[in-house]
């Protein structure tokens, strides 16, 4: 049986208690992984990992956004489509004022985040415990990749399987369908990351609903004990598990996949 872990987000940003979006236990999430993939590292067959990869400057933080007295919004307040119209909350920078207001008719609202997973800073990188057990597993393995998303300012994009909203001219938003592929090429998808009730919702939602494969969400193996939501989401999180079960994937600790 062939086993593909796919790694969501397992960044300093959501994992290390100092970071900019810090999801709690998130550490231990990845401590956890960390040590089955060092105990376990030849039942694994191939391992993705994503990682959340933005601008300052993106539709999802705080100063893309200001209010009529050119306040930004602070971070977890909830911009909607309705408020942007009524002129309550604008593009800071005119040049982007069109867009934001097409990009929030199609999502209807979103969350400003903190600043997070900078490129180039160490929100950016892997978790460190997991990076030096993902670094020895790769020269024994070789089958580790990396995918990056987020890098568009103007769309957010939780899902690594596409963004939000698609960017017209930029393939980098569309859907990824090389990705789905790969992961049904496996017998099982093992999931990890952060966080379950965003990225890790997303994305699993995503592959489920885009696969040419209408059985592919039996393949799934969602880690409980390797994913965290984030603080407040806990709902969004427990709507997901209720999904996924439904389509046939199973929940289960990380000992307890591996029997």
């Amino acid at each position: 049986m062939t086993i593909h872990l796919l790694i969501i987000d397992a960044q300093n940003s959501f994992c290390d208690p100092s970071g900019e979006l810090y999801v709690p236990g998130a550490e231990k999430d990845m401590k956890r992984l960390a040590d089955f993939i060092s105990d376990h590292e030849n039942r694994l067959d191939r391992i993705t990992a994503t990682q959340d990869s933005h601008n300052k400057i993106h539709i999802a933080h705080p100063i893309w956004w200001t209010d009529n007295n050119g306040n930004h919004p602070k971070p977890f307040t909830r911009i909607s489509y309705a408020d942007v119209e009524s002129g309550a909350w604008r593009a800071a920078n005119p040049d982007y004022q069109d867009w934001s207001e097409k990009y929030l008719k199609q999502i209807d609202a979103h969350v400003i985040w903190p600043f997070h997973c900078l490129i180039g800073t160490k929100g950016h990188e892997i978790f460190p415990d997991l990076l030096e057990v993902l670094n020895r597993w790769r020269e024994r393995r070789h089958e580790l990749d990396f995918f990056l998303k987020g890098g568009n300012r103007f769309t957010e994009h939780f899902s690594a399987v596409k963004a939000a909203v698609e960017v017209p001219e930029n393939p980098y938003t569309r859907l990824n369908t090389a990705l789905i592929r790969s992961l049904d090429q496996a017998d099982e998808i093992w999931v990890a990351g952060e966080a379950t009730s965003h990225c890790v919702n997303d994305t699993v939602s995503d592959i489920v609903e885009y696969s040419d494969n209408p059985e592919i969400g039996k393949k799934i193996v969602l880690l409980s004990d390797a994913m965290s939501p984030v603080g407040g989401f806990e709902d969004m999180a427990e709507d997901f598990f209720h999904r996924m079960r439904s389509a046939g994937a199973r929940i289960a600790p990380i000992q307890e996949a591996a029997k």
